[in-house]
């Protein structure tokens, strides 16, 4: 379990949460529970990324932003990484530098504010950062 706050995009206010993960070797869990509101749970047949992808739409949706590694803007999952984590980890990188193994986190461990993003503003930070090697 993963002790986790969700920052409401409205207000700026912080409202705590657990995710809880949960894998047969079919089929991979995530499960968002909070105070007040219904949980929130994807499943992926893939691994535990393709979950953590389903969550975030859901989560952006409402209007929400999960404050863990996996959502900050330079975050990065390769497919070493996801068949080496079943989807649990990701790279920290840094632009204009190649990804380090000393920078592999763990995906659903606790990030700030200020580097958690929605899906576009990440996916534009990551393409920005690949397209710095084709010089």
């Amino acid at each position: 379990m993963h002790a986790l706050e969700l920052v409401n995009l409205a207000d700026e206010s912080l409202l705590p949460c657990q995710v809880t993960t949960q894998a047969d070797g079919k089929t991979y869990e995530l499960r968002l529970t909070r105070a007040s509101a219904s949980p929130i749970r994807v499943h992926s047949s893939i691994d535990f990324e393709d979950a953590l992808r389903q969550l975030r739409a859901e989560l952006e949706q409402q209007n929400l932003l999960l404050l863990c590694n996996r959502y900050r803007r330079d975050a990065f999952v390769s497919s070493m990484s996801r068949q080496m984590s079943e989807g649990l980890s990701c790279y920290l990188v840094v632009a204009g530098e190649p990804v380090s193994p000393e920078l592999l986190a763990d995906s659903l461990g606790p990030a700030p504010r200020s580097d958690v993003v929605t899906a576009e503003e990440a996916s534009k930070f990551i393409n920005e950062w690949i397209a710095s090697f084709d010089d």
